[in-house]
Order: structure tokens, then sequence, then C-alpha cells
């Protein structure tokens, strides 16, 4: 399958932890969206990837995704498809950053707009045990997680409203618990008690953002390419592909 190809720039957004490049085995080096960006490229799209603190707090997140995103295209607008934190980066920079005249569109991926009762509770769990203490005392910014959790979330959503002019949709990923990578299952156990249909970490309820949302049966490992083969996979040429498509409708014309 072929992406569609879009005239104006496509930049994809991480979320937390997720270096644009992650080292693997055998000492070769692979996109955190895997196989993603090159089939963009392959049908004639100007991809960038940028590359923000991995635990930042969304707010110096945005500042660094603005910086970057000035070097990679300068004052041309963009579709933005983010990831996870990502998106939530994305809606500070543009609505707190003045950004929006330089947003065509954002597209969100399992972000977690409403927070995460996965942040809740591991934050919960590490002020219990003095990690979070622990951290405080070294170098390491523990404020991401922090943003992640529920309330800190709804106070965002409340100072962040979206921009006239940007078109906003979302994804969220309804996957079942047996179809979910091995690590995430016992957060998706979690997340279905509290709020229901989830990817492993980010339930559909907190994912849905903006004048429209789509679901994918995705974990939130699946919406970036990775663990994709098998019975269980997830055909995600096919979810990238319709994404485009109804980016096609906010995309300049030749």
């Amino acid at each position: 399958m072929q992406a569609p190809r879009l005239q104006a720039p496509l930049v994809l957004v991480h979320g937390m932890l997720g270096l644009t490049q992650v080292f693997v085995q055998r000492l070769r080096w692979v996109d955190y969206f895997n196989q993603i960006p090159g089939w963009l490229r392959a049908s004639g799209n100007e991809v960038h990837l940028v590359e923000v603190p991995g635990l930042a707090s969304v707010a110096r997140r945005a500042n660094v995704l603005m910086e970057q995103l000035g070097r990679a295209v300068g004052t041309r607008p963009v579709h933005l498809i983010a990831h996870s934190m990502g998106g939530l980066d994305a809606r500070h920079m543009i609505t707190h950053l003045d950004m929006a005249t330089r947003v065509l569109s954002l597209t969100t991926i399992g972000t977690p707009h409403r927070g995460s009762p996965v942040a809740d509770w591991a934050v919960a769990q590490a002020r219990r045990t003095g990690v979070f203490r622990l951290l405080e005392l070294s170098p390491v910014d523990q404020q991401a997680f922090l943003d992640l959790c529920t309330q800190p979330c709804a106070a965002f959503n409340l100072a962040t409203p979206d921009a006239a002019g940007v078109r906003y949709f979302s994804i969220a990923g309804d996957a079942a618990r047996d179809h979910t990578l091995l690590p995430l299952r016992l957060c998706h156990d979690l997340v279905r008690e509290r709020e229901g249909a989830n990817d492993g970490l980010v339930s559909v309820a907190s994912a849905g953002w903006g004048e429209r949302c789509a679901e994918w049966a995705a974990d939130h490992v699946q919406q970036i390419g990775w663990h994709c083969e098998g019975p269980s996979g997830f055909d995600w040429r096919g979810a990238y592909a319709a994404l485009l498509q109804r980016l096609q409708a906010t995309d300049p014309s030749d």
C-alpha cells in the first residue's frame, strides 16, 4: 500500500522517553516511528522527525518542539502527527507559543488528553516508596510523570483551548488485552477497570480530542509501527493511509 501524498510537510512528534532514534540490538539505529517515516517519504511526502527531552515537562518539551520545527521547516505551515505525550506538547506549543499560523492540523495518536490512571498509580507508588524524593535530589526531571496525571491534565485542558484555524483530530487505541504487548497487560487491566477500553496505557475516553476521533485496534506500541506482525498484528500502513486521506482536506492545493 502506498501512502497518500500531501503538499505540506509532515512532522512526527514522539512521546515520553521516545527519542527520535532509539538504540536496539545488533548495533543499529531505528526510528521511534518504526518504518513509518520511510514509507511516507516513498510517496513523495516531506517528513521531519523531532527530538524533545524525554522526561521534561510539557511546557519545556513544547518549547524545544517549536525550536526544532523552526529549524526543520522555517515558517512553512505543517501537519503535526503526535504520539502519546507528544500530543500534549503540540497542543501547548500551538496555543501558548503563538504557533497556530504555523500548524495546519494536529493529529494526536494515543495521547492522554485527560491523563492516565497509569500515571496516577505510578506517581502514588513513587511517592509512597520515596522514589520521588530521590528523583528530586537527582538531575533527573520527573515533571513528565506529573503532567500525565489526571488532575494536571484537567487543569491543562482548561488553560489550553484549541486554536482557531487549526484542525484537531485524534486517534484512540482499543486493543484486546490478549493482543496487547505483554508488558502492557497489567496496565491494560488498570485502565480498563477505571476508564474502559484502552491501548494498554491510555483509554479511548482520554485519547479523544478535536473534531473527530478514529479508533484503531492497536496497543500503544503498535500505533507507531512496532510488533504489528502475526495474527494479532495491526495494519499500520492502512491506518496511516486513512489518516493522511483525512488530512488532504486541510492540505494546501498545488
